[in-house]
Formats: structure tokens, C-alpha cells, sequence
């Protein structure tokens, strides 16, 4: 949603703003500090603390998991589209009801929804953020 109104306030000056999710990604270090219980629960490791092989096949490789952001940064595509949630290198679509990770959810692109997301941080941590 913040990029949604950062989009929407950003537009006029040439810059588009977008959220997007890499992917689950193998072979990084972002979980070096996880408890393998929590790990475990995610199903990348059995009982016995080893990982799954169906589970880490399904995962991304870093370059794979990069795509998305390279993608956003440079492609023409998106120069006439923002404020949107990509993912896979695409624009994600709309999440069904029983979707948990994939798509976004109809809720986060309601303007209305967005701007007073917006006004409501900048109360709560005491900042305005303006362009001009």
C-alpha cells in the first residue's frame, strides 16, 4: 500500500514506486540466525534438522531471486504502470481467498485505503514527506 501512494505522489516528477517479493531464495544467509525449530516449521528441515529435498528444489537461486528487482528497475513494461505488487518478474494477480504467498490481495490496492495508510505514518512517526 505504500507504494501504491508513493506511486500516486511520485508520478508528477517522473518516478514510479512498486513492492515486490523475490521469491524463496536458497543459498543465502538471511536465515543463518533462525532457530531450526522455526525452520522446521516452515518444512525446509525434517525431524532429524535435514533439508528437504522436495522443499529446496522449489526454491529459487539467488540470480532467480534477483529477477524480480532487476526487472522492476529496468524494464519498459513498467514505465506507464506503478504502485504495484510484482512478483516472478510480472505483475502479480490478484490473490484468491485461499492464497497465502502468491498474488495480491484486492485489499492493498485501494486507493483510499493507501493515501490514509500514508497520512497515518506520517502522524504516528512525526514526518511529512513531500516532493515539491
Amino acid at each position: 500500500m505504500f507504494s501504491l501512494e508513493l506511486d500516486n505522489r511520485a508520478k508528477p516528477f517522473g518516478v514510479r514506486a512498486y513492492s515486490l517479493h523475490p521469491g524463496n531464495i536458497w543459498g543465502t544467509e538471511l536465515t543463518r540466525e533462525a532457530p531450526l525449530e522455526i525452520l522446521q516449521q516452515f518444512g525446509f528441515y525434517d525431524d532429524k534438522g535435514n533439508a528437504v529435498p522436495e522443499v529446496i528444489e522449489s526454491l529459487k537461486t539467488v540470480p532467480q531471486g534477483a529477477a524480480t528487482t532487476v526487472w522492476a528497475a529496468t524494464s519498459p513494461l513498467l514505465s506507464s504502470t506503478g504502485g504495484v505488487y510484482l512478483e516472478d518478474v510480472d505483475v502479480a494477480a490478484l490473490a484468491t481467498d485461499s492464497s497465502i504467498s502468491n498474488g495480491v490481495k484486492s485489499y492493498s490496492l485501494e486507493e483510499a485505503s493507501a493515501k490514509r495508510l500514508w497520512q497515518l505514518t506520517e502522524g504516528l512517526a512525526g514526518v511529512k514527506f513531500n516532493f515539491s
